[in-house]
């Protein structure tokens, strides 16, 4: 059967297959098809429907009005769709395969609760149900009106979802876009207000932060005669802090880009594209181990995550980044859309049960392809023997998944353990607080990492975590990379490969540190056994994309750039940023410029590198809008005193990110110049 395309939210609409709208000769005609599609049994008895649209009527006469309003809608739908619409004597029914409703289509993604869906959801809400349909009866009106309130609520949570979703996974530009969304509903949500003021922070549009801040105390003070809680106003004192003291009005410059408006489309498009590069590997996602109470979570979302980076060392494995599966700890899917949204061929998930001291761990292996189960086991331990069940699991998999492995393969490239229970458990919780893109949380994970040396100063781990909060403060609140951090951010580094040499975030850390030392071949060194040790962490995978590139390895860089995006469908915007960075030095514009439109404020220089890519393709206009806003963080930079007053705005790009060879800063320094760049 021929099936029509019915579209309930916003304006009714039907179509056919092919996209040929069909006219309906009144507008109860119009209404009765909208009620009878949006039920979700499709079946309504003929004195409901009469009672429904002719409430005014006698009941003879509303009964003859549907039997004629009945008539002209069968006589309007299409040859092959009327046997759909099957109208008996006491009931009228259409036929689920006759329509292909949105209203459904939406709940569906809404209760699939991935975050691909909920966008899908959100992109598929043109409107509130029904938008327009008027003057069909009260009772007709109050349906209309329940509906209208039901699905609108439905969209404020998904809405909800979402930005929880962008926050914890580092997807700022996201985040704002659909802050504004919600604040555009109901301007007088300070919780929303507040996010979105951080989410301004974190890419130092402060001057955006404090306009938002003004039109909400402004609405608030004229509508409620009140003034914003306390802690928007420490949020605000936080902010005026941040701003130059002899450049106030740097703070109203406008900082609108071009890609903002379609960034969440951009991402989606991007995780559709890189999903379609299959390697040809066994490709796997860990999911997190759900908790049968609140106080294990930390541990099952640590756990996975440590399962995931240990399946990560075998380059015979791909394997998703932790914090892309962890985005489906909520969601109502089944194992196949996750499986398919990810792009994996297996799922390992599992239950966590504390009994006393002790643990109850099960986990099961899944093929997405029909969700049956490849393996499965429990297992019951002291806490301080989940190190060997963590060993076990990744036996047990790794054997199934690419065959026999060597014993002492895998003994040679585990990690080395905590000496301390305790230090692991206080390490899981620094390492779920990093998540959280905000100063309290990377505070609190610094907090955390230290207890845990406090307890096993020879933690490796712990020290990684160190140099990571100090990463995360440094290029996020203080808007650079590792530029004034070389000493500490050495420091750390060598401590943790001198403690586990098997850790290949000690080795990506201290290659970092070394890149910006400008030890450009021990850079390489330790960026390459990095990537050795693990080639599937996507963490790793993406900051060695860009610090290859400034090595003089573009090429790697992009083939690293490549495995990190496709590896984290969920991911910072960092990712896009370092990536970026690959691609534009490896002379690969057109796939800079894709990348860099789902995260166009990365960093203070992202702009830069859009604005000199759009230049060396012939784009100066494209360019412009990212050289003003290079400007104003270059003058904030300076007003703050973080360069001497002195230095030029191509000089402080170039200190940002020191290329090695002379060909590549130049190259980056002639997009630049094209761009406008004095």
């Amino acid at each position: 059967m021929t099936r029509l395309h019915a579209s309930l939210l916003g304006p009714f609409a039907c179509h056919t297959q092919v996209g040929q709208a069909l006219v309906f000769p009144t507008r109860k005609v119009e209404a009765l098809l909208a009620y009878l599609v949006a039920s979700p049994s499709r079946r309504e008895t003929r004195d409901r429907l009469a009672g429904l649209l002719w409430d005014d009527m006698a009941e003879s006469r509303a009964r003859a009005n549907l039997r004629q309003a009945l008539s002209r809608l069968r006589h309007a739908l299409p040859p092959a769709v009327r046997d759909g619409l099957i109208i008996g004597a006491r009931e009228v029914v259409v036929e689920p395969q006759a329509f292909e409703v949105d209203l459904e289509t939406f709940e569906r993604r809404v209760a699939d609760g991935t975050p691909e869906t909920l966008e899908r959801a959100l992109a598929q809400y043109r409107g509130p149900f029904l938008e327009g349909m008027a003057d069909c009866g009260d009772a007709y009106e109050a349906w209309l009106l329940a509906q209208r309130c039901r699905l609108e609520e439905q969209r404020q949570q998904l809405m909800r979802r979402l930005l929880d979703h962008y926050v914890i996974t580092g997807a700022i530009d996201p985040g704002i876009q659909l802050a504004l969304r919600l604040l555009a509903d109901d301007p007088l949500d300070e919780g929303v207000l507040r996010v979105l003021m951080r989410l301004y922070l974190y890419q130092d549009r402060i001057g955006a932060a404090l306009a938002q801040y003004r039109r909400f105390g402004e609405r608030l003070a004229d509508e409620l005669g009140a003034t914003p809680a306390p802690q928007t106003e420490r949020l605000r004192q936080e902010l005026l802090a941040l701003l130059p003291g002899d450049a106030t009005d740097l703070a109203w410059e406008s900082d609108d880009l071009p890609e903002r408006p379609e960034v969440i489309a951009a991402a989606a498009a991007a995780r559709r594209w890189r999903r379609g590069e299959p390697s040809g590997l066994p490709a796997l996602a860990v999911l997190a181990l759900e908790p049968a109470e609140e106080g294990l979570r930390h541990l099952g979302e640590g756990l996975a995550e440590d399962i995931a980076t240990e399946l990560g060392r075998f380059r015979e494995l791909e394997v998703i980044a932790p914090a892309s599966a962890l985005a489906y700890r909520h969601s109502g899917a089944s194992r196949e859309r996750i499986g398919r949204e990810l792009g994996v061929d297996y799922l390992l998930d599992g239950r966590l049960r504390g009994f006393g001291e002790g643990l109850r761990l099960t986990a099961r292996l899944l093929a997405t392809e029909g969700g049956r189960q490849v393996w499965a086991e429990r297992y019951d331990c002291r806490r301080d023997e989940l190190f060997a069940v963590q060993d076990e699991i990744v036996a047990q998999l790794v054997g199934r998944l690419v065959g026999r492995i060597e014993d002492d393969r895998l003994t040679r490239t585990r990690r080395i353990p905590p000496r301390d229970w305790q230090a692991y458990d206080l390490w899981l919780r620094g390492w779920h607080a990093l998540r959280h893109p905000d100063l309290p949380a990377i505070q609190e994970a610094r907090r955390c990492f230290r207890q845990a040396l406090a307890r096993d100063p020879r933690f490796a781990r712990a020290y990684v975590g160190l140099a990571l909060a100090h990463l995360d403060e440094w290029a996020c609140y203080a808007w650079q990379h590792w530029v004034f951090l070389q000493d500490e951010a050495l420091a750390l580094g060598r401590q943790a490969v001198a403690l586990d040499e098997h850790d290949h975030r000690a080795h990506c850390m201290l290659g970092l540190a070394e890149l910006y030392a400008r030890r450009y071949e021990a850079a390489d060194r330790e960026l390459t056994l990095a990537l050795a040790l693990n080639p599937n962490d996507a963490d790793v995978l993406a900051h060695a994309s860009f610090a290859l590139a400034l090595i003089g390895d573009p090429e790697r860089g992009v083939e690293a750039a490549r495995k990190a995006l496709r590896l984290a469908p969920y991911r910072p915007e960092w990712y896009a940023g370092m990536a970026g960075i690959a691609f534009f030095s490896a002379r690969r514009y057109g796939e800079a410029i894709d990348t860099l439109a789902s995260a166009p404020q990365a960093f203070c220089n992202t702009p830069a590198f859009l604005a000199a890519a759009h230049a060396h393709l012939g784009q100066l206009e494209q360019g412009r809008h990212h050289r003003d806003t290079v400007y104003r963080h270059y003058r904030y930079q300076l007003a703050r005193g973080t360069f001497p007053a002195h230095i030029g705005c191509l000089e402080w790009l170039a200190a940002l990110d020191p290329y090695r060879r002379d060909a590549d800063a130049e190259h980056y320094l002639e997009g630049l110049r094209r761009a406008g760049f004095d």
